[in-house]
């Protein structure tokens, strides 16, 4: 499962990164679950990003891919 990095200001604030992590990939885009950390608990939703979507956030920076 490929993770990314999502740009936010928990980064700025020395707190761990938001995470976008894809589930599944279909003809029109990405099943993807998104895990914003706070400090004592965890926000989780699934939620569908087209390709375009995907590929736009990917190409501004507005998420990274994590490497191993």
């Amino acid at each position: 499962m490929r993770q990314y990095t999502i740009k936010s200001e928990g980064i700025d604030a020395g707190r761990e990164p938001s995470l976008l992590e894809l589930i599944d990939e279909t003809e029109g885009g990405y099943y993807v679950r998104i895990v914003h950390r706070h400090e004592d608990w965890e926000d989780v939703r699934e939620d569908f990003l087209s390709h375009e979507l995907f590929d736009t956030c990917l190409r501004t920076g507005y998420i990274a891919e994590l490497t191993a």
